[in-house]
């Protein structure tokens, strides 16, 4: 068994496309994007560590010196920083004495807590450093305000001060450089790492975009040759068929949307190879049809009792209906041949069946009478031929002729929603329900196959069948009866010939 090709849909090429395409592209920045956001949080964090450290590195020791300076010359009493800091004098400018202690719990604080480090980092053992000599002079500040409650310790605490305060403040300023330093190498060394990364990043990201543009060309140029071929293939096929090539058939291939396209052009080829077989047969029989319409019409025993008619009236001398009965006839004779036009004008429809009906009247005087109402608009508008002669005849022959009495044959033409109606009634004897029943049965009959009677009249059933052939799905003829009342055949045309 022959192995079976796998059919994907475009819809499935396209989005395999899409996925090659943007899954490497998308992975790709995604890269990028987790590159920067590291740089940008380690730059952030320099940052901020940086800025905690130069507070240090510029108001500490001053702040720190000054403070201890003043409680030493007793300027001022070290129990009052129990309330925060102290403002020297009441004025605008006066000097703001800093909370020693306060500071260095806050120093402690910033390096211990809210400065990011790296154990065991140069930075990691200067902040070491700096707690260590936070820690010593927080014990030389509590001694000094310790001595300064006390007389006699002058030269103590001024040793404190230029020893320990001074000497301290000194270390951690040197301390808060050293870490400064250290942080703005890490930061170097940080930018350069971004710009080594960058550099490799964005040669990996050319070559797959350089990759990618190429393997899309590729794909592209295959889902578009996928779709072109196929259809190159079915246009050249169709062409095959509109030159009479009804075998031609589109051949199927590996894209589904094409393949229901052949499978629907290969049905519509095998249905139109049918419809045409159809319609040759159909055009045989239509043809049979007319010529059966023909004979039909000129029926010799309508001829015969018209020229007999005609003999018995010119024997009585009656010249005048002599003259009317064989204009009459020769205008239904007209009409019947009409040149071979399959088409006359609603007016010469009229004029046929006024014809028809006025030598019937002649034959037929005390039986039958008339009535043809036109509607004035609709004259020389076209229709099919002899559409209502034959079921005149049959309101005649079938309804009006066997009533007591005779009756009156109508003829009603009007425009109705751009369809052209006509409406044959006669008060005749009707038909029973099951009649009437098979009748209408026999009209909505089977129409694609016309049956020629070899003997009978032409029949409102011929009459369905070529209203049908030749107006299509918008024409009927519908037949309305009651047994004892009479009857009414209801003719729609639809598709309007101008």
């Amino acid at each position: 068994m022959a192995k079976m090709k796998k059919v994907f849909t475009l819809k499935v090429r396209l989005i395999l496309l899409m996925l090659v395409i943007i899954l490497p592209l998308t992975a790709t920045v995604a890269g990028i994007l987790g590159m920067i956001r590291n740089y940008s949080y380690s730059y952030n964090k320099i940052m901020a560590n940086l800025k905690v450290a130069n507070d240090y590195n510029t108001v500490f020791k001053e702040q720190m010196e000054y403070s201890m300076y003043r409680v030493m010359i007793g300027l001022i009493d070290a129990d009052e920083f129990q309330m925060g800091d102290m403002k020297e004098g009441e004025t605008e400018y006066a000097t703001t004495l800093k909370n020693p202690l306060n500071l260095i719990q806050k120093a402690k604080m910033d390096f211990r807590y809210v400065i990011k480090r790296e154990p065991d980092s140069y930075s990691d053992i200067k902040i070491n450093g700096i707690l260590s000599c936070l820690n010593s002079l927080e014990t030389a500040v509590e001694k000094m305000i310790e001595n300064s409650r006390k007389t006699g310790t002058y030269d103590e605490n001024k040793a404190i001060w230029e020893n320990d305060i001074q000497g301290l403040c000194s270390m951690i300023q040197d301390y808060v450089n050293e870490y400064i330093h250290y942080e703005i190498l890490n930061m170097e060394e940080l930018q350069n790492e971004l710009e080594q990364q960058t550099k490799q990043a964005i040669k990996v990201f050319v070559t797959l975009l350089v990759c990618l543009i190429i393997i899309g060309i590729i794909l592209s140029v295959i889902i578009t040759k996928s779709v072109t071929k196929p259809i190159d293939d079915m246009k050249k096929t169709a062409e095959k068929l509109g030159q009479g090539e009804l075998e031609a058939r589109a051949e199927l291939g590996n894209l589904e949307e094409i393949n229901i396209l052949s499978r629907t052009f290969n049905k519509m080829s095998d249905e139109i190879a049918v419809l045409m077989e159809k319609t040759k047969q159909e055009q045989k029989n239509l043809r049979l049809a007319e010529l059966k319409l023909h004979q039909e019409q000129i029926n010799p025993h309508f001829l015969y009792n018209t020229l007999d008619s005609i003999v018995w009236m010119a024997e009585g001398g009656n010249n005048k209906q002599v003259v009317e009965m064989t204009t009459d006839l020769s205008d239904f004779f007209r009409t019947i041949l009409s040149n071979g036009n399959d088409f006359i004008t609603i007016e010469e429809e009229e004029s046929h069946i006024r014809s028809y009906l006025k030598i019937q009247k002649i034959r037929y005087e005390d039986v039958l009478d008339y009535e043809i109402q036109i509607a004035e608009e609709m004259k020389q508008k076209t229709v099919l031929k002899m559409i209502l002669q034959p079921v005149v005849e049959n309101a005649l022959y079938h309804g009006i002729k066997n009533k007591r009495g005779g009756g009156t044959i109508t003829v009603k033409g009007y425009i109705q929603q751009d369809n052209i109606v006509f409406e044959v009634k006669d008060n005749g004897i009707g038909m029973e329900e099951q009649t009437l029943e098979n009748l209408r049965k026999k009209l909505e009959g089977n129409n694609s196959t016309i049956e020629v009677k070899q003997r009978g009249g032409f029949g409102m059933n011929n009459v369905a069948k070529r209203i049908s052939m030749y107006y299509g799905g918008n024409s009927s003829i519908t037949v309305y009866s009651q047994k004892n009342k009479g009857t009414c055949v209801k003719i729609i045309l639809g598709n309007i010939k101008k």
